[in-house]
Formats: C-alpha cells, sequence, structure tokens
C-alpha cells in the first residue's frame, strides 16, 4: 500500500474487509478477564474460541481492551498473557491491537507483546488534551510514559493515536491536539512510520478529513485507521484511498 498503510477496527466478526485495507482489528475484547466481546455478565464471541476471518489479504488482529473495558491493570498474571498468545496463535490471528483505555499493566503488556512475536502488536491510546498536558493531567502523565516504556522496548509494531471523542473533534480541537500529539509521540522515541493516525466516521466531514489525511502525509507517518470502519461512506473510504496511495487531484468527496 505505497509509503502508507490504512485499517481499521470492526465489532462484527463477519465484516467484508475492503480491499484498500491491509489491517483490520475485530473486537473489541473488553471481557478482559474472559476475554470476550461484551461484559462478563453478557459475554460476545472470543478470540479464544473463533479463528481469525480470512476474507481478505489484510493482517487479521483481535482488539484487547476499549472503550468499557474492565477490569483495569490488565493483564494481572503470566497466566494471562498465556491466554492472550496462545490463543492468538491457536486461533490464526495476526495479531493483538491492545487498545488502552482502562489502566492497562503496562509492563505486562510489553511482556505479552514480546511473546506474541513474531506475531505482530500495537498500542492504540486516546492522543487528545490529556496526552498533551502531562503536566497538568495524571492520567496525560501516565499514557506519555507508557508510550516511552512501549517504545524504548521495541516490542510492537504500531502505535494508534485515537483523536476523536464519540465523534470527530472540533477543528479546534483538531488543530490544537492532531499535530502536536504526533510530535509528542516522535518526542517518546516512537519511530515515524511506527504512528498511525485514527479517526471516527461520526462527524467526520470533508474539512476534517482532509486535515487528517494531509497530516499524515506532511509528517510521512506509518497511515491512517477508521475506527468502526463498517459505519465508513464507500466514497470517503476511497477517497481516503486516493489520497494516500496517488498524487491525485484532492476534490473532496461527500462523507
Amino acid at each position: 500500500m505505497a509509503n502508507f498503510i490504512i485499517g481499521g477496527w470492526t465489532q462484527n466478526i463477519h465484516y467484508q474487509v475492503p480491499p484498500q485495507f491491509d489491517v483490520i482489528m475485530y473486537g473489541m475484547v473488553t471481557n478482559l478477564t474472559g476475554l470476550t466481546t461484551g461484559t462478563a455478565d453478557a459475554p460476545g464471541w472470543s478470540p479464544t474460541k473463533v479463528s481469525a476471518p480470512r476474507n481478505s489479504l489484510a493482517t487479521v488482529m483481535w482488539t484487547y481492551g476499549g472503550g468499557g473495558a474492565a477490569p483495569n491493570n490488565m493483564p494481572d498474571s503470566d497466566q494471562g498473557i498465556e491466554q492472550i498468545v496462545q490463543c492468538t496463535k491457536n486461533h490464526y490471528w495476526d495479531g493483538v491491537d491492545f487498545d488502552d483505555e482502562s489502566n492497562m499493566n503496562i509492563a505486562m503488556v510489553i511482556d505479552t507483546m514480546q511473546q506474541l512475536t513474531p506475531k505482530q502488536s500495537s498500542y492504540t491510546f486516546s492522543a487528545g488534551w490529556d496526552y498533551n498536558n502531562p503536566n497538568s493531567s495524571t492520567l496525560g502523565a501516565a499514557t506519555n510514559q507508557a508510550v516511552k516504556n512501549i517504545a524504548a522496548a521495541n516490542c510492537t509494531n504500531r502505535f494508534i493515536l485515537m483523536c476523536y471523542g464519540a465523534q470527530m473533534w472540533s477543528m479546534q480541537d483538531i488543530e490544537q491536539n492532531v499535530r502536536p500529539a504526533i510530535e509528542r509521540t516522535l518526542a517518546n522515541g516512537v519511530a515515524r512510520k511506527h504512528i498511525i493516525l485514527a479517526l471516527t466516521p461520526a462527524g467526520l466531514t470533508d474539512d476534517n478529513l482532509d486535515y487528517f489525511l494531509n497530516t499524515v502525509k506532511h509528517y510521512d507517518i506509518g497511515g491512517l485507521f477508521i475506527w468502526e470502519v463498517d459505519k465508513l461512506p464507500e466514497k470517503a473510504l476511497a477517497y481516503i484511498s486516493a489520497s494516500l496511495t496517488s498524487t491525485a487531484p484532492k476534490s473532496a468527496l461527500p462523507c
């Protein structure tokens, strides 16, 4: 996929992956003790029982964590690490995305990533105001330290910067946080091509999409990922693909 990779997440295990995708991540596995989607009381599918879907040439990963993941400080044991590693290998997943929205145990995340090798892994985190203001935010300070520790361990393939909330941020918040987050991640020791910028279809417009695409190319980072890509309009996906794989004129497409 030229200089940049395109990928994203879906919560639909039967999702047909678009041919433009290099990486697809299924999840979110938010019941971290039972390794299932859903909750401990209402579990969904599990990567311990479901083999990686193979309906494309994309790298196929499952996501450990995400919004609402519980409990905090996971994984919390060698047995937990072994379960993650073995289910990934036994069910033919290409790797694991660690979506840290639950104050994960970073030392054990690093151990897990190392044991997953040569399978792939990624570290996904919110890269907004907290991340950019670690001196004013306990969460931001912890996230910066996590990025530094994982980068120093040289054990993961990608750092995915979630630059959105329930929907795309306002343009003011985007301009104040997206590029500073990339610069901060570089300063934290992450290789340029290991940085991925992520957006969401909710609230996506021509202006904010162009800003993200231009930022990916300006910094020459790894690429762009999309949360809930199954909700992304086909025209927007075509525009993303054309923008990151060619020098075609940038005529904005409706989102």
